[in-house]
């Protein structure tokens, strides 16, 4: 049984501390944090999560106001049992960083919704479909578990 759930994006600002907070209810049981595999080049380290994401998280009655951006590192991979990344791309980031973690690394929609791309400083609508997907994605997880 997995116990402990690792949630990657690109800042660690908008998709995957909205996915962490939501597996933490629908699992609760289990352990979830969540990194980002471009905090530092981006200069989001410690940064609070996106306003509007926050806003938008806000409306389906989730708070992830308190986040705080964090950097991938080895040992978040090697702490994880199972590793959900946004898009394909973030598979082959973190296989960089571990490469023990490529085998327990899948997309977070992969059980329908695919690849969820980042809204970030795009429209409101993206951050609303962002949202949504994240959302069905962090559920079907919760129903295969």
């Amino acid at each position: 049984m997995f116990k402990r759930f690792l949630v990657v994006c690109s800042g660690n600002i908008c998709r995957s501390p909205l996915a962490e907070v939501l597996l933490k209810q629908y699992l609760p049981h289990v352990e979830v944090r969540s990194a980002g595999t471009a905090t530092e080049q981006s200069e989001l380290e410690g940064f609070p999560a996106d306003s509007t994401m926050v806003s938008v998280a806000n409306d389906i009655g989730i708070a992830i106001d308190e986040h705080k951006a964090h950097q991938l590192t080895k040992d978040d991979c090697l702490w994880s049992d199972i590793i959900l990344v946004m898009e394909p791309e973030h598979i082959v980031s973190v296989a960089k960083v571990s490469t023990q973690a490529r085998g327990k690394t899948f997309l977070l929609g992969q059980w329908g919704e695919g690849s969820i791309a980042d809204p970030f400083l795009k429209s409101l609508d993206c951050y609303q479909a962002s949202a949504t997907q994240i959302r069905s994605a962090c559920q079907s997880w919760s129903k295969k578990l």
